[in-house]
């Protein structure tokens, strides 16, 4: 793709609302309270409007980072949960790393902070808190499959929101340093469910809930037009012919809407020999990895002159929606737990390019 000729500029963010969030960090960095409250020990928000559930996680009680991450949406509750939980399959996929949904909040020194950080600050006369090496504020944005960002409006105004919450739980922990003693790992205390509840918190207005880490939800299958697939099907087959055929996120970033963001990238590999067939690569925050997987799959079969015996997929929802298309192909699609030739050609590539800016 062509190079930028100017640097993606970072979302509109209000001063106000910008003041307001800073003053409600510096509050709740004022609470210290990783040094009672470990990563693993989740808070959660039910959102009042919606009933979206967000997950709070206290950060830096053994080491940095130091701050908060609120998660949010499917794939950030299955990020923190997978981990939280002690149920960890999903660690040995490589897109897991790259699968954070959350607003962040962190206490750096200054040289950490990017000049459009530096810039806000200064414009609201933040003063650096008492706090040897900690004492900056950074706001970040985390979406699957991109680069940290900048805060948009709404995730700032929605952060403050839960600002609120969790600095009153912090307070209640602070008193009740055994609140969790005694609980399963996926039991996790919610905001009072009364609304109107202000001031102090009672450990027994917490809304203690159990969590549970459900399957993934599958996506819809690619359609494949008449005019495509009958000229996939004049085709020959090659009964012996096993495709590996996946979609990772690219270990190089890029600079483009609407977001810094890892490319998506399909891959199809022969599985006798390990040999490179075909990739594919798009944008992950405005393409659905299963299209990027299926465009993939159709240009192999294209560029081969033949239809493979059968495809090897291990991730269930690709399984999901390409089967379809390939039962129409009279392809057998079989899902397996690991893909040994085409990880061994996305290792080589991940370790061949630079991962700083992740």
């Amino acid at each position: 793709m062509p190079p930028r000729l100017t640097p993606l500029q970072p979302p509109h963010l209000s001063l106000d609302t910008f003041r307001a969030l800073c003053h409600a960090a510096t509050e709740f960095g004022s609470l210290a309270p990783w040094e009672y409250l470990c990563d693993t020990a989740l808070f959660g928000i039910q959102d009042a409007a919606d009933g979206q559930v967000r997950l709070a996680t206290v950060l830096g009680n053994e080491a940095p980072p130091i701050g908060l991450f609120v998660h949010r949406g499917e794939s950030g509750l299955r990020w923190v949960m997978t981990l939280c939980f002690g149920n960890n399959p999903e660690n040995d996929d490589p897109n897991f790393m790259y699968s954070l949904d959350a607003v962040m909040v962190e206490f750096v020194p200054r040289d950490k902070l990017e000049p459009r950080d530096l810039d806000l600050l200064s414009q609201i006369g933040f003063q650096p808190l008492p706090c040897a090496r900690r004492e900056w504020l950074k706001f970040r944005s985390y979406r699957p499959g991109a680069i940290p960002w900048f805060l948009e409006q709404a995730e700032a105004e929605l952060l403050l929101s839960d600002l609120g919450k969790i600095i009153a739980f912090a307070r209640l922990m602070a008193k009740n340093k055994d609140l969790y003693d005694d609980r399963a790992n996926n039991e996790v205390p919610f905001c009072p469910k009364d609304a109107a509840l202000t001031g102090s918190w009672r450990a027994e207005d917490l809304d203690w809930q159990k969590l549970v880490l459900t399957s993934e939800s599958l996506p819809a299958p690619v359609p494949l037009s008449d005019a495509e697939r009958a000229g996939l099907l004049a085709l020959p087959q090659k009964a012996k012919l096993s495709v590996e055929l996946d979609c990772l996120y690219s270990p190089g970033g890029v600079d483009e809407e609407p977001r810094p963001h890892f490319l998506w990238m399909a891959i199809a590999v022969d599985a006798r020999n390990g040999i490179l067939l075909n990739s594919a690569m798009d944008n992950s925050q405005t393409q659905k990895s299963e299209q990027v997987t299926a465009r993939c799959l159709l240009h192999t079969l294209t560029k081969l002159k033949c239809r493979p015996g059968e495809i090897l997929v291990s991730r269930r929802g690709l399984v999901s929606a390409l089967e379809p298309m390939a039962r129409s192909l009279g392809i057998r699609i079989k899902h397996i737990t690991k893909l040994t030739r085409l990880d061994e050609i996305y290792r080589r590539l991940e370790h061949s390019m630079d991962l700083s800016r992740c």
